[in-house]
């Protein structure tokens, strides 16, 4: 093929810069069509620098859309800026993922047809592509939006669950080795790191990638940490919650989360510095129930105002939702006007424990005035991390058994 026939397969494939045809190989028996692409450097050529630079990446291919009756295969020699992360922010569409076998523009055509509820032997008669890609097409696309299900139910990286694996607080249970291993590990550099905090984020981040990567083979792990993997009790979950879970101001997921106790890791900048500007405006010592109230009202108008924005971000507080209402439901946890609490203020008994925040916080309250309140937070707490304070509570329930 000459220069001229490239440059109208570019146009005719949509291809642009730093991208071009470089062969052009037609099997006309098979009917088929091989695009061969190069990628330009974007370097600016020294006096010293050469005009022949190899390519030394692998060669990734891809079925394209047909042109006119020949199936059509993009090929290119990749290179480090092939599948940058730049790239893929953005990712041209006559190029495909770096494992897929198919590009971009074939898979948004076939997900189109399959949401118009064509079956695949329609899509196959439209398109001519053949039925076994279409299938994988398909497949690939349920199993992406599957992960993402999945994402949005484990708990998130600010759960205690997790530190309490890493530090070995709860009574954790795994067959798999390659799990018991991983979780030695981040306990040793747990040990040997103390001091740092950010050595303990990275490592529940790590074990957290660990169970969504390798989720089927953790059901009874997903179990122990609350999760069902079973696709239809979670449909059945989702609508039970929905049901039973109003969420009004008075809700305390909104003094979790301008307390400081949840965080949503949302990458939305304007909720980010909408939440901090209430937390400072929340956290003041003179500001009374009225107007903590009033402002956990701004922050509900706020999300539902801008839903369509913050779905991630609404799923999640979903989620807390319904586990602070399983949890406090299972544990049993004695009502805040329950005089277990007073006891505990003041002193009249004492609860053995490791958990340096309740600690903590179990000195804050009793130097409170108001008891009420002060018995309403330490409740709170054990609502919000039961899972992480089983050994607590055994104690509590002891004293609430005496107490009764």
């Amino acid at each position: 093929m000459d220069r001229l026939n490239r440059r109208e397969i570019e146009h005719v494939l949509g291809i642009y810069p730093p991208f071009r045809v470089k062969d052009i190989i037609v099997n006309g028996e098979q009917e088929t069509l091989t695009i061969l692409l190069e990628e330009q450097s974007t370097k600016v050529r020294g006096i010293f620098s050469t005009t022949n630079k190899k390519v030394t990446g692998k060669t990734v291919s891809w079925h394209h859309s047909k042109t006119g009756r020949f199936d059509t295969v993009i090929k290119i020699q990749a290179s480090a800026n092939t599948f940058s992360k730049s790239r893929n922010l953005n990712p041209p569409a006559f190029l495909g993922a770096k494992d897929a076998k198919y590009t971009y523009q074939l898979q948004q055509t076939i997900l189109l047809a399959a949401s118009k509820n064509l079956d695949t032997e329609s899509i196959c008669a439209l398109t001519g592509i053949n039925r076994t890609l279409i299938a994988q097409i398909i497949s690939d696309n349920e199993n992406v939006q599957q992960d993402q299900q999945l994402q949005s139910l484990l708990p998130l990286e600010t759960d205690p669950i997790w530190r309490a694996i890493i530090q070995h607080e709860i009574s954790f249970k795994t067959n798999l080795s390659s799990l018991k291993f991983l979780i030695s590990r981040l306990e040793l550099t747990y040990i040997n790191n103390k001091q740092d905090p950010s050595v303990l984020q990275d490592s529940v981040a790590t074990l957290r990638q660990f169970f969504i990567k390798h989720r089927t083979q953790l059901k009874s792990e997903y179990a122990q940490i609350g999760v069902n993997l079973d696709p239809v009790s979670q449909v059945a979950d989702t609508k039970k919650t929905k049901k039973r879970v109003s969420l009004t101001a008075e809700h305390p997921i909104w003094d979790n989360i301008l307390t400081g106790d949840i965080d949503l890791l949302s990458k939305n900048i304007g909720l980010n510095l909408y939440i901090t500007q209430l937390k400072s405006l929340y956290r003041k010592d003179e500001n009374s129930n009225e107007e903590k109230h009033q402002i956990a009202k701004e922050l509900l108008f706020y999300l539902k105002k801008n839903m369509t924005k913050l779905k991630p971000e609404l799923v999640s507080i979903s989620r807390i939702v319904a586990q602070m209402g399983s949890v406090s439901t299972r544990a049993g946890i004695p009502d805040e006007t329950h005089p277990v609490w007073a006891r505990l203020l003041n002193g009249e008994f004492i609860i053995e424990s490791k958990q340096m925040a309740f600690k903590l916080l179990l000195v804050k309250a009793r130097s409170s005035d108001n008891i009420k309140e002060a018995a309403e937070q330490i409740r709170q707490y054990f609502t919000r991390n039961s899972r992480v304070l089983e050994n607590e509570l055994r104690q509590i329930d002891q004293q609430f058994a005496i107490a009764s």
